[in-house]
């Protein structure tokens, strides 16, 4: 694998736009407005995209039930934005408050935090602070938990949230990840466990604290590298998920000034991805 170089006319005809109806021009511009705003410029509006859109979901929800119960009206929303077989699990009364995945991602970021328990927001949200935007369902995030901690865990979130100590001690024992989803506003929360592999202790040890709002109140976030590599690992487990690898060329786009190259390559190299993320380079413009 080479140091890949910026976009320029030897590269242009490999170059895949993010969506078809956009040309290379227009894209370019995009992105370069993109990238003159800060990271917190970025939170504020993946929170207010992400609000906006469930918002909306839950306006058809009471437009379409609009004879139906406040219960019913819920439940339809709720299959909106959540799978289906989770939606059971939901203790919600009352009205369901409408947040963005930001403020969200604050809420649970500070229960971990009171605990002692360190994280990173990885997943959709991360990379729509380092790339393209989108909306999406759930709010991934990555944490250190000990088996000490799954009774304090359960103390802090409930009954505000739906937990499961199975659940919880499952993850902690297959190194997998656990749901809890909020009573209030109908979010999923997925919790990776932090294990001893060596990748995942690489990208926990290189995460990143970013001011999310004008009030300074801060996340901590996976890196844009890290974020790249992980995507690449999933867009092979996914069976190349379009969505995945639209993601990864967002990132590599947008961050492309201020990538460690090197820190790619040797982990793209480690994880066998090197192939896919030369394709990755090339349609991305490098």
């Amino acid at each position: 694998m080479t140091t890949p170089t910026a976009l320029s006319g030897n590269h242009i005809g490999n170059y895949k736009t993010q969506s078809l109806d956009t040309t290379i021009a227009a894209e370019l511009v995009l992105f370069a407005f993109w990238r003159s705003q800060t990271p917190t410029q970025r939170a504020i509006n993946l929170n207010y995209n992400t609000c906006a859109a469930r918002s909306t979901a839950w306006h058809i929800a009471k437009t379409t039930l609009a004879t139906q119960s406040k219960t019913q009206q819920i439940y339809y929303f709720l299959k909106k934005v959540l799978d289906s077989n989770l939606i059971d699990a939901l203790e919600i009364q009352g009205e369901i408050k409408m947040v963005g995945a930001i403020e969200e991602a604050l809420v649970v970021a500070g229960m971990l935090e009171s605990l002692g328990i360190p994280y990173l927001v990885d997943g959709s949200i991360a990379s729509g602070i380092w790339g393209e935007m989108r909306y999406t369902q759930d709010i991934d995030l990555v944490a250190d938990i000990q088996e000490s901690q799954v009774n304090l865990l359960l103390n802090a979130f409930a009954p505000r949230f739906y937990i499961s100590e199975v659940a919880i001690r499952e993850a902690l024992e297959s190194g997998n990840s656990f749901n809890l989803i909020d009573n209030q506003t109908g979010w999923k929360i997925d919790i990776f466990i932090l294990t001893q592999d060596a990748f995942k202790q690489s990208n926990f040890q290189r995460r990143r604290q970013i001011s999310i709002d004008e009030a300074g109140q801060t996340l901590i976030f996976s890196s844009p590298e890290d974020m790249i590599l992980q995507k690449l690992l999933w867009y092979q487990m996914t069976q190349q998920s379009s969505q995945q690898w639209r993601d990864i060329l967002g990132i590599l786009k947008l961050q492309q000034p201020a990538l460690d190259f090197a820190y790619l390559q040797q982990w793209a190299d480690t994880l066998q991805l090197s192939e896919t993320l030369d394709q990755a380079f090339r349609e991305s413009g490098f």
